[in-house]
C-alpha cells in the first residue's frame, strides 16, 4: 500500500499547533515513513535471526542485558519478560552453553544467579540493529543533497530537544532508555 501526501503541509505558526490538518498530514507522513522501513528492515531482521537459531526469549535476554549496560539476575530477567522463571532458567542455559552470557552466583544472595553478556553475546543485538539499520541506509542512499540535508537538520532540531530520542542513536549509552 503506497501512501501519497496529495499537498505540502504548511510551514510556521499554524503547521505548530497540534491537531491541525497539517499535523494530521505529517503524522501520516511520518507512519508512512515507518513502516516502509519497518518492512524493509524486517527482511534482513528476520535472517539474521534465523541464522541465530535462538528462541524469542533468548534474543529478548541478549538485547535487554544489552540496552541495560550491566549483568542481571535471572528472576528478574523472568519478571521483566513476563515469563516464568523455569522458562528463563532454560532460555539462560542454552546462551550460556553458547557462550553469550556469563553466570555467576549473586554477591548478597547465593541461591541467585546473575547473568552478564560476553563479547559474543553483544555481537548479537549488535548484528540485529546492523540488519535494521539496511533499509536506512538504502533509504538515505536513495536521496539527493537537498533532501539529505533537509532530512539532517530537521533531525538534529528534534534530537537536540529530545535526548530520551538521541538515547537510541547506534552507539549511544544513556543507561535505561
Amino acid at each position: 500500500m503506497q501512501a501519497t501526501s496529495s499537498a505540502v503541509p504548511p510551514v510556521g505558526p499554524v503547521a505548530a499547533q497540534a491537531g491541525t490538518p497539517a499535523r494530521t498530514t505529517l503524522a501520516r507522513d511520518m507512519y508512512a515513513l515507518l513502516s516502509y522501513l519497518m518492512r524493509a528492515a524486517n527482511v534482513g531482521t528476520f535472517n539474521a535471526i534465523a541464522e541465530l537459531d535462538l528462541s524469542f526469549t533468548q534474543i529478548k535476554v541478549l538485547c535487554a542485558l544489552e540496552m541495560e549496560g550491566q549483568d542481571r539476575s535471572v528472576k528478574a530477567l523472568a519478571d521483566s519478560m513476563s515469563v516464568s522463571l523455569p522458562a528463563m532458567s532454560r532460555a539462560v542455559d542454552g546462551l550460556f552453553e553458547r557462550g553469550f552470557v556469563q553466570r555467576e552466583e549473586d554477591p548478597t544472595d547465593r541461591r541467585m544467579k546473575r547473568v552478564r553478556l560476553t563479547e559474543s553475546g553483544r555481537s548479537v543485538p549488535l548484528a540485529l540493529n546492523e540488519a535494521r539499520m539496511s533499509a536506512l541506509h538504502e533509504l538515505i542512499g536513495s536521496l539527493d543533497g537537498e533532501e539529505a540535508d533537509a532530512l539532517q537538520r530537521a533531525l538534529a532540531l528534534m534530537l537536540e530537544r529530545r535526548p530520551e530520542i538521541a538515547a537510541y542513536r547506534p552507539g549511544a549509552r544513556v543507561g535505561k532508555r
